[in-house]
């Protein structure tokens, strides 16, 4: 027997990576516009890899740009979902998720060092990411870099390959060393995640997440409660003669299910 109900859920979007520099100050702090791309959301009776769903059944499939920094982000995230059947009674374990690598951050941070504030600006998007000097294969790999000040816009920002060069200047005629960028597995709630090889163009970031408490489908479809967070959603790094880097960061999720 199956039911057709619609599955109203979102995800907690996990960017925990570590970047090795030899750069100074840095601090995180509140995003004003926090977009993200959704493009799948999967349920898992099981899972062992990135690369493993076992009897997925896709509750979401189209790409949905959410604003998590707005007031009505709980609502817009909620309604990701096309209806779905499911088996009644059968048990999830696991949820699969593919976001877009681009994420579209707006943001204004002081850092200890830098005489402005680091402050994202249109410089960091698209046709000017930064002065057209970087290729559409090289904003995976490349960090570009600003001068501090400038008016607050959104800038677009990338999840990077395992190996990433930081720009030495705004147009990035020069790029430094190569750093290791590792993104965790087995930390918070992400269970596993894309570690993306050096030289890959995929847009797609996969995470696999391990369910609070399994889900079994019933006769009442889920309430679903969600809450976000961004006082620390991106970060803000000083390159040395008042140029600033951005990473997207962990938004904080709150996600009830009853």
């Amino acid at each position: 027997m199956k039911m057709t109900f619609r599955i109203l859920i979102f995800v907690k979007i996990i960017m925990f990576f570590s970047i090795s520099t030899l750069h100074a100050a840095s601090t995180t702090g509140l995003a004003s516009v926090y977009k993200v791309t959704m493009k799948k959301v999967e349920l898992c009776t099981a899972s062992t890899s990135v690369s493993s769903c076992v009897g997925a059944v896709v509750i979401g499939n189209t790409e949905k740009v959410v604003d998590i920094a707005s007031v009505n982000a709980g609502a817009a995230a909620a309604s990701y979902g096309d209806p779905a059947l499911l088996p009644l009674g059968e048990t999830y374990t696991h949820m699969r998720v593919t976001i877009d690598r681009k994420f579209t951050i707006q943001a204004d941070l002081e850092v200890s060092g830098v005489t402005d504030n680091c402050t994202t600006t249109a410089a960091l998007s698209g046709s000017a990411y930064p002065a057209g000097a970087l290729s559409d294969n090289e904003k995976y790999d490349t960090t570009p870099i600003l001068a501090d000040g400038g008016t607050a816009a959104e800038a677009e920002l990338y999840l990077k390959n395992d190996q990433m060069k930081v720009c030495g200047n705004a147009t990035c005629t020069g790029v430094g060393d190569a750093n290791t960028i590792t993104y965790a597995q087995g930390s918070g709630s992400s269970t596993y995640q894309t570690q993306h090889a050096d030289g890959s163009t995929s847009d797609d970031h996969v995470m696999v997440y391990t369910l609070t408490s399994p889900y079994t489908v019933s006769l009442t479809p889920p309430i679903i409660d969600i809450s976000f967070g961004t006082s620390a959603a991106i970060k803000a790094t000083d390159v040395g003669s008042n140029f600033c880097m951005f990473d997207p960061q962990e938004p904080v999720v709150t996600i009830t299910i009853q």
